[in-house]
C-alpha cells in the first residue's frame, strides 16, 4: 500500500525501559501530496490536463550494508553517544545492523510492484546514491551486488553471526540472546534468541529486473566512511582478532584528525576472536568499476564503462530516457572526511557535460551562450548533497588523485547557470528533505528556472524507507516532480511471534520489519526525530515550468 494511503508511526509499547518505551510500528493513516510552486511563478491554480510519464525513478540510499564481525569497525566509539562534539565517532553501530540484507531485499521487492497513483507508469530505474556499505571491504560490495543483481547473500564466514552483539559480550551493545545490555534496560528492548545466527545465515536474493544504478560514496571508500585505509589498518582488518573497546587510556574527542589519517591507532583495544575473511580487503574506485562491469543485472556495467576503469572514476552520465539525462557524481574525498566535494577534474567534467544538454545556457560571467543540445532535462544524482559538500582535507601523503577540491558554492554556481537542472538527488543526512533553488538562467518566456534537491532518509535508519521519484510532463506545459515515499514489503510490525527458522519471503520479510522496527525505537535517531522530515519533504507534487519544448528534444 501506498504512503498515500497509509503511513507508518509508533503504535502499542512492547517493553517499557528506565528512560523510554519500546514501542511496535503501526499503520495510520496515508500523507496526501502537497503541493510546491517555489519555481513556478505563474499565478493560478494548477490545470495539468492529461498527464505523461518521462521517467519514473525508485531512490535508494545509505543502506550501510555491513560486516559486522569485521576487525576494521569502530563500534565502541558508542560509548560517546550524547557526548558533543562527536560527530565523527557516532554512529558506530545499529542494533539492527545485522539485518540490514532483509530490509535492502524487501524494498527492492516492493519496487518491483510500484506504481504511479497520477500516471500508472511502473518504475523505469533504481538508483542507490551511495553508502550501500558501510566499511569499503570487498565482501560488503559482494553483497550489495547479489541484492541487486540476484545470487547469495553472504556476509558472515561460516552463516554463524561472531561480534559485539553476544550474549555476555558488552552492556553497550543490545544483546537479543539476553544478557545485561543497556538497550534493554534502558529502553526495553526485546529478547530474541536465536535471531543474530538466523540474521547471518546466507539466503538467495531475487534482485531487480529493473534497470540500477549505483553512486560511490564515502563509505564505499573509507573505513568507517571518513579514514584513510592504510597498510597497518589493511593488514589489521584480514586478520581474526576485533577490538570491542578503546585502547586503555585514549580519549578520542578532540582526536578526528588522527582517526582519519591513521585509523589502527584507535583499533588496539581489548579484543575478541572472529572468522578471518581474505574478502575484507578495501575497495578502491577501480575495484569498484570492474564489479560492477562484472556485475548482472542491466544496464550493462550500471552506467559505468572501459573509461572508468582506465581512470579509476566513478562519475558517469546515463540517458534515462529520451528526453532526461541522468549524471551520477562521485562526491567523495578519499584523503578522508565524511563530508564531500568535487575534484577539480571532475567539475570540468560535469560542466562539459551540462552544455551537452542545453541549446542556451550562462556562462560564468552572466552571459547567454548557445550550442547545439540537444536539450534534455537533467536529472543529478550524488551521494552527498550542497549542505555537505565542505570536505577540502588534503593532508601530506594523501591518496585522492583529482585535486583540488571544489566545494558547494563552486558547484551552486556552476548549476545555476544551466536551466534544464530540473532535480537532484542525495543522500548521505539520513534524512527526508527537499529544498528549492532558483536559477540565474530562465526558461523560455524569461519563466522562473531552477531544480529542487532532494535528500531521501537511509534504509539502514528510521524510517527505512526509499522515494519515488517521478518526472511528468502535463498538458498546460508545466513539468510535475511528483516524489512518494516507499515503505519496503515487510509487515508494519512482526509481532510477537519467535524468530522464523525458514528461508521463505515471508520469513525475510519479517527479518525485514525487524529491522524497521529496532530502527524505530533507537533514541534520538527513531520515533519523532528529524530524520523523518517535514511533510514537505516528503510526499510531493513539485512544479516547474518546462525548460524546453518536449517535441523538439530527443
Amino acid at each position: 500500500m501506498s504512503t498515500l494511503e497509509e503511513r507508518l508511526g509508533p503504535g502499542a509499547v512492547r517493553g517499557e525501559g528506565e528512560k523510554s518505551s519500546y514501542r511496535r510500528v503501526a499503520a495510520g493513516p496515508g500523507e496526501p501530496r502537497l503541493l510546491r510552486r517555489e519555481l513556478f511563478s505563474e499565478p493560478g491554480e494548477l490545470r495539468p490536463g492529461r498527464r505523461r510519464s518521462l521517467l519514473h525513478i525508485a531512490h535508494v540510499t545509505d543502506m550501510q550494508l555491513a560486516d559486522v564481525a569485521s576487525p576494521g569497525r569502530f563500534e565502541f566509539f558508542e560509548s560517546l553517544r550524547g557526548l558533543p562534539g562527536t560527530g565523527a565517532f557516532i554512529p558506530a553501530q545499529r542494533p539492527q545492523e545485522s539485518l540490514a540484507a532483509y530490509a535492502i531485499d524487501a524494498t527492492l521487492r516492493r519496487i518491483e510492484r510500484a506504481q504511479s497513483q497520477e500516471t500508472g507508469a511502473p518504475v523505469d530505474l533504481v538508483v542507490s546514491t551511495g553508502d550501500a556499505i558501510d566499511n569499503a571491504q570487498w565482501n560488503e560490495l559482494l553483497a550489495y551486488l547479489a541484492l541487486l543483481g540476484g545470487g547469495e547473500v553472504a556476509l558472515f564466514p561460516g552463516g554463524r553471526y561472531a561480534g559485539v552483539q553476544q550474549r555476555g559480550e558488552s552492556e553497550l551493545y543490545w544483546q537479543p540472546e539476553g544478557g545485561g545490555d543497556l538497550w534493554r534496560r534502558q529502553h526495553g528492548f526485546p529478547v530474541l534468541p536465536g535471531l543474530l545466527d538466523r540474521a547471518a545465515r546466507p539466503f538467495a536474493a531475487g534482485g531487480s529486473s529493473l534497470a540500477w544504478l549505483s553512486c560511490f560514496g564515502n563509505h564505499e571508500g573509507l573505513a568507517f566512511g571518513e579514514s584513510v585505509p592504510t597498510a597497518a589498518y589493511r593488514r589489521l582488518l584480514l586478520g581474526s582478532t576485533k577490538a570491542h573497546s578503546l585502547p586503555p587510556g585514549l580519549e578520542p574527542l578532540g582526536k578526528e584528525e588522527e582517526l582519519f589519517s591513521h585509523p589502527e591507532a584507535f583499533l588496539c583495544g581489548p579484543s575478541l576472536e572472529v572468522p578471518a575473511d581474505p574478502d575484507r580487503r578495501v575497495v578502491g574506485r577501480r575495484e569498484y568499476v570492474a564489479a560492477h562491469l562484472t556485475a548482472p543485472g542491466r544496464p550493462a556495467g550500471h552506467g559505468l564503462g572501459p573509461a572508468n576503469l582506465a581512470d579509476a572514476t566513478t562519475y558517469f552520465a546515463y540517458d534515462a530516457a529520451p528526453a532526461v539525462r541522468l549524471i551520477v557524481l562521485d562526491t567523495a574525498n578519499l584523503d578522508g572526511d565524511h563530508e564531500g566535494s568535487l575534484g577539480a577534474r571532475q567539475f570540468a567534467w560535469l560542466e562539459g557535460e551540462l552544455e551537452s544538454c542545453h541549446t542556451s545556457w550562462l556562462d560564468a560571467e552572466g552571459r547567454r551562450r548557445l550550442g547545439p543540445g540537444p536539450d534534455r532535462l537533467v536529472v543529478l544524482a550524488s551521494h552527498h548533497g550542497l549542505s555537505s559538500l565542505t570536505n577540502s582535507v588534503r593532508p601530506p601523503g594523501g591518496i585522492e588523485p583529482d585535486r583540488p577540491r571544489v566545494g558547494r558554492e563552486e558547484l551552486r554556481r556552476l548549476l545555476e547557470r544551466f536551466p534544464n537542472v530540473v532535480c537532484w538527488l542525495n543522500g548521505h543526512r539520513h534524512l527526508n528533505e527537499i529544498v528549492a533553488h532558483r536559477s540565474r538562467a530562465r526558461g523560455p518566456g524569461g519563466s522562473l528556472a531552477g531544480y529542487f534537491e532532494i535528500s531521501t532518509a537511509a534504509i539502514a535508519d528510521w524510517p527505512s524507507q526509499g522515494r519515488l521519484v517521478e518526472l511528468v510532463a502535463n498538458e498546460d506545459g508545466t513539468l510535475s516532480i511528483l516524489t512518494t515515499m516507499l515503505d519496503h514489503a515487510g509487515p508494519a510490525s512482526p509481532g510477537d511471534e519467535a524468530v522464523p527458522a525458514d528461508a521463505s519471503e515471508q520469513a525475510r520479510d519479517w527479518l525485514a520489519s525487524l529491522h524497521r522496527e529496532l530502527a524505530a525505537n533507537v533514541p534520538g535517531a527513531g520515533f519523532g526525530s528529524k530524520r523523518e522530515g517535514r511533510s514537505r519533504d516528503r510526499n510531493c507534487e513539485l512544479l516547474v515550468s518546462l525548460p524546453f519544448p518536449l517535441e523538439s528534444s530527443p
